[in-house]
């Protein structure tokens, strides 16, 4: 009785070894579809309101845009207004060609997203996003020598 005894434990321990490493095998798909269903993804959250790509990176979220507004501020800071279809989103993209200071921002009706320049010549960089139904503008917030005081220049 002890050989049949052997005989089942050894099945047992065969069949539990089968069904673990089944799992192991099954758990990379699994946790893959949970990661492709994320509901933080930044598409206009599904057609649904447009508000999934506010405050995120244009570029981490892979949004590609056009400019569809551009101007040069007064302390020399190239600004764009940028907009993205697929994401359904605008950021403001700044050069900094002779590395003046200042704060690039997004504003819309409820919202500003900024980003302080690093006041380096040849900088380059863009604000977080802004959802399209925001109606937002491209602006860069300086101080202007030449008028003694704070401004901020937007383009639209």
């Amino acid at each position: 009785m002890s050989r049949l005894f052997s005989l089942k434990h050894v099945r047992n321990i065969l069949a539990a070894s089968v069904l673990v490493a089944g799992a192991l095998v099954a758990a990379p798909s699994a946790a893959w579809a949970g990661t492709a269903a994320d509901p933080d993804v930044c598409r206009n959250g599904g057609g649904s309101g447009y508000l999934s790509c506010n405050g995120k990176d244009p570029n981490t979220m892979g949004c590609t845009a056009v400019t569809v507004a551009e101007g040069a501020a007064r302390n020399g800071v190239y600004v764009e207004l940028r907009y993205s279809s697929g994401c359904q989103a605008y950021w403001t993209r700044y050069t900094n060609k002779n590395g003046a200071s200042g704060e690039a921002r997004i504003k819309g009706n409820s919202v500003m997203y900024k980003k302080t320049l690093a006041a380096y010549a040849g900088e380059t960089g863009w604000t977080p996003m802004a959802a399209a139904n925001q109606s937002p503008h491209g602006c860069l917030f300086f101080y202007s020598q030449d008028w003694g005081q704070y401004v901020e220049y937007c383009v639209n």
